[in-house]
């Protein structure tokens, strides 16, 4: 699962130049530049700092690895397959460069020395996850790929028989206002089988096969790109008797049109955009929270919404008469306000007049309820 976004603001930052010559050690500034800016999804800025810094220090494998890294976030997949392979050959077995690997060889579809990166990988660092998931992902096209070669030279038939080689579990989802849950009919699935892997963006869940299992071991795979974003520490997944659950926090709190990336970004393409003529939107102003996450509250709908859940409150009692009486202060014109207040100080709160008219005229009298009797103090 990635970390946490920061959300804090940058100051637009200038490369340092190159050094003449090349630097033994990086530029610790321009190394924390250029972390920030990948952090901080700037990937066209954080291209440039790993540019200079590799510039600087021609040798530093960290900043090749980064690269690769950014030029995937950019679809510049040669790039970071060259920038993967130049810090292999700096350091043979460096995990994260094979991971770098793997991941562009994936993208450009080549998915079988993809599957050996990644597995070199993971010799090297068993304990991170992803190149479990990635061999997976590389298994489930390899196949794809095997069966669409069986059907061009065998014909329809023999894709048939080698497809029910691969079991295909059927799955569906829906959605809370704060969750996102994907289930997959799965049955009688072994714990130690199944491996679900939530990333803030995508969803991969595996399900391993024993080798004489009467419809083969090739292991199921279920990858999606997310349509919203999702909270892997407050995410998880169960394996439940007839079927595998995953209950994912929504790291927004929208309503998703689909289960897939595919259908946020189809919505995008067609959105209008007839709206950027700033006279014709509503003015909202910034917060400093709002400034450090790039974005904007509008304070007239948050005050418009926190006036209607206010006036929407079930209240009862003394509340539901403040409310009232409230309610009727703010809606009445001068006179009918001056009324209000006058009445009920000069009665000591027992007269409450909106008549101008009346109370203007001469001092408001105490009247008690007729439970009660009216007692002045001397001061």
């Amino acid at each position: 699962a990635h970390p946490l976004k920061s959300s804090r603001t940058r100051a637009p930052r200038q490369p340092t130049p190159p050094a003449v010559g090349a630097m033994s050690d990086p530029d610790p500034k321009l190394v924390s530049d250029a972390m920030e800016a990948f952090v901080d999804e700037d990937y066209d800025e954080a291209r440039k700092l790993y540019t200079t810094l590799i510039e600087q220090s021609p040798e530093h494998v960290a900043a090749h690895v980064h690269r690769s890294a950014v030029n995937l976030k950019l679809d510049r997949f040669e790039d970071a397959l060259s920038d993967a392979m130049k810090a292999l050959s700096l350091d043979h077995e460096n995990p994260k460069a094979y991971l770098r690997k793997g991941m562009a060889l994936y993208e450009l579809e080549r998915y079988d020395p993809a599957r050996a990166a990644f597995t070199i990988g993971q010799t090297l660092d068993p304990k991170h996850a992803a190149f479990k998931t990635w061999i997976a992902r590389c298994e489930e096209r390899i196949l794809e790929e095997r069966l669409a070669d069986a059907k061009q030279r065998e014909g329809p038939d023999a894709t048939i028989k080698d497809a029910t080689r691969a079991p295909r579990y059927k799955h569906q989802w829906y959605q809370s206002g704060s969750h996102v849950t994907i289930e997959i009919m799965a049955k009688g699935v072994p714990e130690h089988a199944s491996f679900v892997d939530v990333q803030e963006d995508r969803v991969t869940v595996t399900v391993k096969h024993a080798d004489d299992d009467p419809l083969g071991n090739i292991p199921y795979v279920l990858d999606v790109p997310l349509f919203g974003k999702v909270v892997p520490e407050e995410s998880r997944g169960q394996v439940l008797a007839t079927k595998l659950e995953i209950k994912m926090m929504k790291a927004e709190a929208i309503t998703w049109d689909d289960l897939g990336a595919e259908a946020r970004r189809n919505a995008e393409a067609t959105r209008p955009n007839n709206v950027s003529d700033e006279g014709m939107q509503r003015p909202s102003y910034p917060s400093s929270k709002a400034a450090n996450l790039k974005k904007q509250t509008d304070w007239d709908k948050l005050e418009s919404d926190l006036k209607k859940e206010e006036k929407e409150e079930d209240l009862e009692g003394d509340a539901a008469l403040n409310r009232m009486f409230k309610g009727i202060y703010e809606n009445a014109d001068e006179d009918t306000r001056r009324a209000m207040n006058k009445s009920f100080q000069e009665s000591n709160g027992t007269v409450l007049s909106t008549s101008w008219k009346d109370i203007g005229k001469e001092r408001t009298e105490c009247k008690p309820p007729d439970c009660m009797v009216e007692k002045k103090y001397e001061s």
